[in-house]
């Protein structure tokens, strides 16, 4: 209730002080609206609101600068490199393979417009699959839903041959089968993960971050505590921040909520879905590993 009342109109200048000193405010609570982290985590997409203007742009977690990142109204995308975005226009109405540098778009296909046989039966022809990917310039594995898509072999200069197949597209019941079918035709690939992974081990392998702390990768100790908006566990929006990634020099961890907490959260008595009334916004913040911890891991 408090957070309720207060978060949104206590002065900007104050947001950081209410935190502790390990953690640093990226968006204020109630201009945050969503993010996405690069691959190489030194990049972050940024959407968020101010007196009711909504505004994308890359917040640069090197330097701190920002860049205005105009995208297509209706539009998602995601991440393939740094500068190659995945952009789905209206739910999948236009999709296309964005350079954000030229701003040149490129369009893709399903495999399934690629050639005639690319299909027997309803499923993907694996064998003509495996030989497509194994000639594409690039291929990206998105973990979250288990998308493929492949650029062209003389990608960008040509663009006809660029694909997406998704699993239900592969034969089988096995939800790993995606995965499965890179690795033993011996596909090189890159993998796209979740916006919301669950855990994730920084670059040089020291750490793991989870919703509750980062711990050490080599002893398992906690050593920096999660964050969280309620002292009790909340059943529609649970407790801790999420973890999304890592920063590019593993020295923190980029954190939001998945769900905000509620003022009012109920059953019904009759339903086992929560029901959510009067959300608190929440920040995204930046978790830092305690130079103590850095400096004692890195010494022999």
């Amino acid at each position: 209730m408090l957070q309720y009342l207060f978060q949104c109109n206590c002065p900007p200048a104050s947001t950081e002080a209410r935190y502790p000193n390990h953690v640093d405010v990226i968006v204020p609570a109630c201009q945050y609206v969503y993010s996405i982290i690069s691959p190489s985590r030194q990049l972050l997409s940024v959407r968020e609101k101010d007196s009711g203007t909504t505004s994308v742009y890359l917040l640069d977690l090197q330097t701190g600068e920002k860049t205005p990142f105009p995208l297509p109204e209706n539009s998602g995308f995601y991440f393939l490199t740094d500068n190659l975005l995945y952009v789905s226009i209206a739910d999948g109405a236009e999709e296309y393979i964005l350079d954000r540098t030229t701003g040149e778009k490129y369009p893709i296909q399903s495999f399934s417009s690629l050639r005639p046989d690319a299909f027997e039966r309803g499923n993907a022809n694996l064998v003509l699959l495996a030989e497509a990917l194994r000639q594409a310039q690039y291929v990206f594995f998105r973990d979250y839903d288990d998308t493929i898509v492949a650029l062209d072999p003389d990608f960008p200069s040509s663009a006809k041959n660029n694909f997406v197949i998704d699993l239900f597209d592969i034969p089988g019941e096995n939800p790993d089968r995606t995965e499965q079918f890179l690795k033993v035709n011996n596909i090189v690939f890159q993998t796209i993960l979740p916006d919301f992974p669950g855990e994730v081990i920084s670059q040089d392998g020291r750490f793991k971050a989870r919703p509750d702390g980062i711990y050490s990768a080599k002893n398992g100790q906690k050593i920096v505590e999660g964050y969280t908006v309620s002292r009790f566990y909340r059943g529609y929006s649970g407790d801790y921040f999420s973890v999304r990634n890592w920063t590019y020099d593993s020295r923190a961890v980029i954190y939001s909520r998945f769900l905000n907490p509620c003022l009012i959260e109920t059953t019904f008595f009759i339903f086992d879905d929560y029901s959510c009334y009067i959300e608190v916004p929440q920040p995204l913040l930046k978790l830092k590993v305690l130079e103590e911890y850095l400096l004692s891991i890195e010494t022999p």
